[in-house]
């Protein structure tokens, strides 16, 4: 894999190992997050991980027997196996991007930003106006010098309130009264008037960093769905390059083991051939016998697994239709060797300080409690409100003329102070003391997850340094034993080796060869796992998402960025 130094930029274009054409760019929108982001992919964005082999284009079998009718699904037409252009010829890039688009685990996920940004609008609702009306009418019927005296009211309010984040209310309102006096000497009066309360918190709830709290914790709620998102999509293309170079090197192992059979099946012939002209005993035959069984056998256990494999490559990259796993695939892309050595530890282990999705979710959650510190702090203040109210009446017997007189020197100017606070506040203290408990602790598991982190990495550096050294180890051991095989088979046909040696020889050679495959597979899934456990898998893939952005780390001082006169 091209690992290069870890500061250039990740989504710069590179040549492919086997010419010098630039690789050209496949963008794809496949909706990484809900509504408003997308994921794409270029080309050349993980050629490092592989090699281009069209003259060892790796064709995978036809697939599983068509079901027979009877256990179709009721309702479901008669599906036929797909036909050879039907064939889902794959790259390791469009693997990648087929699983991303339709994967149903990151497809549940991509939900989760739309979700969070809208518990972001519901915080910021509560500084929305709130517009009210009401109407009432009703009799009243009350004793007088000359009998009982009735009076019909109607009553019509519109109010506008609305609470701005310094903490300050502001209400206005607007009624008109109509009253009706019926019997001799009755009548009608208007009265019409308005009036504006302002309330400002001068303890409690007076800072306008508080009462931003809750739209600010939701931003960062929002910002944490993006790195679980981010997390989640970086599972599922690990997985599907892991499955994807699997696939390959079932495919690779059952290509190795049939020819392990024609060989086999050619000493078996040779033997036989070397017996009839008594150049060797009949009693040396039972043994190639028995090697070809045994390699058939083995090739049994193959093939097995290769259909495994399949299925897992299929169920991570091919949307949910009816009857996907008949699906047959063509790889174009075979385990390769990267010709770059890994960067240095340190810069591996920095880089996950800065990009893993699990520490950037860890400081986000530290910086929402530390939210929850503020306002739980501000539950501490006594609760002191200012208030003042301007109001104007007029008086008349039509609505008119009450409306008129609003133009009067008379008013109403009403101002005061109002003061709460439980006696022993046993509950804001509480949830302080509760929100700084829960602050420290999150700073304590944000360490232990750095810990956690760093080790995860060293971890897989060193799988994928062994992973390397063991691509050389194998490679040699199979040159030994092809030369090996070779000379024991040379022996054989002069008489000088027996039938079980170049069996055990012709063993030791496919195993070898296994192993091989095995061992270059395993550096792939090593850098795989490492370039995960640092977060940087999707940068080196070009594939754009959320989450892109590392946080910025949050110290105990963090609380200083938010004053407060009345604590400091």
């Amino acid at each position: 894999m091209n690992d290069g130094r870890l500061s250039a930029a990740f989504a710069a274009r590179r040549r492919s190992p086997g010419g010098q054409r630039q690789w050209g760019r496949i963008g794809a929108a496949i909706g990484l997050a809900a509504l408003s982001s997308c994921t794409s992919i270029h080309n050349g964005g993980y050629q490092h991980y592989m090699k281009a082999a069209i003259e060892h284009q790796i064709t995978v079998d036809a697939g599983e027997p068509a079901l027979a009718s009877a256990t179709r699904p009721a309702g479901r037409p008669a599906t036929t196996f797909p036909s050879a252009s039907q064939t889902l010829n794959l790259t390791l890039e469009k693997a990648i991007l087929m699983g991303l688009a339709n994967n149903p685990s990151l497809i549940v996920q991509r939900y989760a930003p739309a979700i969070a940004q809208m518990n972001v609008e519901a915080q910021r609702g509560v500084f929305d106006p709130i517009l009210t009306a009401q109407t009432t009418a009703g009799k009243n019927s009350e004793p007088g010098s000359g009998g009982y005296t009735i009076t019909g009211s109607q009553t019509g309010q519109v109010g506008l309130s609305e609470l701005l984040p310094t903490g300050t209310s502001v209400q206005a309102a607007a009624n008109t009264t109509i009253n009706n006096v019926e019997g001799s000497g009755g009548g009608q009066s208007t009265s019409t008037g308005g009036s504006i309360t302002v309330t400002q918190a001068l303890l409690q709830g007076a800072s306008l960093r508080v009462n931003l709290a809750a739209i600010r914790e939701a931003r960062i709620g929002r910002r944490i769905s993006d790195y679980q998102l981010r997390g989640v999509a970086q599972s599922i293309a690990a997985q599907i390059i892991q499955d994807y170079w699997a696939y390959a090197l079932a495919r690779e192992n059952v290509r190795i083991l049939r020819q392990a059979v024609a060989l086999a099946q050619q000493q078996e012939h040779q033997a036989r051939e070397l017996i009839r002209v008594g150049r060797i005993a009949p009693s040396q035959f039972p043994a190639a016998q028995a090697e070809v069984a045994t390699i058939r056998e083995q090739l049994i256990s193959a093939e097995g697994n290769l259909r495994i494999a399949r299925l897992n490559l299929l169920s991570l990259i091919v949307a949910n239709e009816w009857n996907f796993w008949r699906r047959p695939l063509r790889l174009l892309n075979h385990p390769y060797v990267p010709r770059h050595a890994l960067s240095p530890l340190a810069l591996h282990t920095e880089l996950a300080l800065r990009m893993s999705p699990l520490l950037n979710e860890a400081r986000l959650q530290i910086q929402q409690g530390n939210l929850v510190v503020v306002q739980t702090r501000d539950g501490l203040l006594p609760k002191l409100d200012l208030f003042i109210t301007l109001g104007k009446t007029g008086y008349a017997d039509a609505f008119g003329g009450s409306v008129d007189r609003l133009n009067g020197p008379d008013y109403q100017l009403l101002g005061g102070l109002q003061y709460s606070h439980p006696v022993f506040n046993r509950t804001a203290r509480a949830n302080y003391q509760s929100a700084l408990l829960s602050r420290d602790q999150d700073q304590a598991a944000l360490a232990n997850l750095v810990r956690s982190v760093e080790l995860s990495v060293r971890t897989a550096y060193i799988q994928a340094q062994t992973a390397r050294q063991e691509i050389i180890a194998t490679a040699a051991t199979r040159r030994a034993q092809a030369e090996s095989l070779r000379a024991t088979i040379g022996e054989f046909r002069v008489g000088e080796s027996t039938s079980l040696l170049v069996a055990q020889a012709q063993n030791n050679l496919f195993s070898a060869q296994l192993g091989e495959v095995q061992a270059v597979v395993n550096y792939l899934d090593a850098l795989t796992q490492l370039y995960l456990q640092e977060g940087s898998i999707l940068e080196r893939l070009s594939v754009a998402a959320p989450g892109a952005v590392p946080v910025r780390a949050i110290g105990p001082n963090w609380l200083r960025r938010w004053p407060d006169g009345y604590f400091h």
